[in-house]
């Protein structure tokens, strides 16, 4: 017994020198799954573009060619949120999510920089995506029609628009007149953002409000020259749009002019304000 126990030792003990010995292969790498994928570059001639967001649903109405654009999201097809919504008639919707648009594969995919979880599952896909940032500037803004047309191979439509643009806005005034844009609920803008930018070529100057909200006593004792009313959803009335129907603005003086505003094309502060301040400075009493 002890001689068996002791030869079958020796023999494992042998066996195991054998593999031992034996050259060590390379290592697979994991196989890589479509997920991981690079998405791939956008096309010379995209001809499926899909937007995701409203700021780039409107970029593309204005720029696209004919039957280029297959789907908008929801509020680019909405009137009472874009003025170019009819121009998105009979395209397919989405809810700004990724999984909508699978079925109409496009091979250009364009989302904005706020939401970035959108260009990411995009690109999983394998979706050519273009993202672009929020404007910050007027520099920035003329900077994202250039960046989409290009990516739409529509550069001379870029240009133009761009140029059209500049037309509407002309130099601003050298001695603009206090302004205040107020919408529902008393919400304004930063004396300092984009569309205080935007204004000053209509020739007004936004006045420096605290956390973004009118003080209806601060704007009896303080009135600016010009109130510009900032409607959006015109004819539906609401506890913010109510605010505007407060007394104290009734009771502001005579002086201070009061002139409306379609807030649809400031909430993407993109082209679509241009002719909108054209329309103010041309308002605007002097």
């Amino acid at each position: 017994m002890k001689r068996t126990v002791a030869g079958l030792a020796a023999a494992l003990l042998v066996a195991v020198s054998a593999v031992a010995s034996l050259p060590t292969l390379p290592s697979k790498p994991p196989p890589v799954l479509a997920l991981d994928l690079p998405a791939p570059p956008a096309p010379a001639r995209p001809r499926r573009v899909a937007s995701l967001n409203l700021c780039t649903d409107e970029l593309a109405l204005l720029l696209a060619a004919p039957g280029q654009l297959v789907s908008v999201s929801r509020l680019g097809a909405e009137p009472m949120e874009t003025p170019v919504a009819a121009r998105a008639r009979g395209l397919v919707r989405n809810r700004g999510r990724v999984t909508d648009i699978v079925a109409v594969q496009p091979d250009l995919v364009l989302t904005s920089a706020g939401d970035a979880s959108a260009a990411t599952a995009a690109r999983r896909l394998g979706f050519a995506v273009v993202n672009i940032v929020q404007p910050r500037s007027l520099a920035e803004v003329s900077a994202n029609i250039r960046q989409v047309a290009r990516a739409l191979d529509r550069a001379a439509a870029g240009e133009a628009l761009i140029a059209r643009m500049l037309v509407d806005l002309a130099p601003p005034p050298r001695a603009p007149l206090t302004a205040l844009m107020v919408g529902g609920g008393g919400q304004t803008i930063a004396a300092d953002g984009l569309s205080a930018q935007w204004l000053r070529h209509a020739g007004l100057q936004q006045q420096r409000v605290t956390r973004g909200q009118v003080d209806l006593g601060q704007l009896l004792s303080k009135p600016p020259q010009v109130l510009v009313v900032s409607r959006y959803y015109p004819g539906q009335m609401s506890a913010n749009q109510n605010w505007l129907a407060h007394p104290a603005i009734a009771a502001l003086p005579a002086a201070v002019q009061r002139i409306e505003t379609d807030g649809r094309v400031w909430t993407c502060g993109g082209p679509l304000v241009a002719a909108e301040v054209a329309r103010l400075r041309a308002l605007v009493r002097r």
